[in-house]
């Protein structure tokens, strides 16, 4: 297990009642936006919506980040709560949970991911992550451009994802520019209990453009967790 980075208080959005259900948001959102796109599970579930570091209510540590002191931040949060949570991210929010899973295999029962693939970025896409975090800077979003430059520095997780034991679903939208629906594919490839499927006419972020088809997953896992009665 990797080492834990000093800790921080994240900022959390939390309703209903249940098993733990740890909602991650992209990049420049916050927890609320994943609490609106879930929130009708919170009969089954309680929804746990942090804003990630940087975000919204959370604090803005120094610099740099990687991407796996995201997944330490919610590590943490998930331990709090008991572990056995079944996690939702979109974009950042989904290469924290695929971190989580990776060095805290122990606190993940199953995960729902969407807009990120499992290559580490060439040099050009560092160098898109590098000018969307100018461009951040310059409208004083520091921690977004810190959680830009994580996202293009993350690694190539390939021959990783294999030991990724809790089952996974990748939704990804037809009309992804920013993580095409191939590249989502082949995150699946490399994953030993992972289902793939395809969002006709959703771009990049299905939280805000489809959120029932990750209700859809995130009810699938939970059946699928269930202990078969004696």
């Amino acid at each position: 297990m990797p080492s834990l980075p000093p800790a921080i208080e994240l900022a959390v959005h939390r309703t209903g009642d249940g098993p733990p259900l740890v909602a991650l948001h992209d990049l420049g959102q916050s927890g609320a936006s994943m609490l609106d796109a879930l929130g009708v599970l919170s009969d089954d579930f309680t929804i746990i919506a942090p804003d990630l570091r940087g975000h919204g209510g959370s604090p803005t540590p120094n610099g740099p980040w990687s991407i796996d002191d995201f997944a330490s931040d919610v590590a943490r949060l998930v331990a709090a709560e008991g572990g056995g949570a079944i996690l939702v991210g979109v974009g950042l929010g989904a290469a924290t949970g695929l971190a989580l899973a990776l060095g805290h295999p122990g606190l993940v029962d199953g995960l729902v991911v969407s807009g990120v693939g499992p290559r580490g970025e060439d040099m050009e896409g560092q160098d898109r992550w590098a000018r969307a975090a100018r461009a951040l800077r310059d409208r004083r979003a520091e921690g977004p451009a810190l959680a830009a430059e994580a996202m293009g520095t993350r690694p190539d997780w390939r021959g990783a994802l294999a030991q990724v034991d809790a089952p996974v679903i990748v939704i990804a939208g037809s009309a992804d520019r920013a993580v095409p629906a191939e590249m989502q594919r082949e995150l699946s490839v490399w994953m030993q209990n992972a289902r793939f499927h395809v969002v006709s006419e959703a771009g990049h972020n299905v939280a805000v453009e489809r959120p029932k088809e990750l209700i859809r997953a995130v009810r699938s896992l939970a059946l699928r967790n269930q202990p078969v009665a004696a």
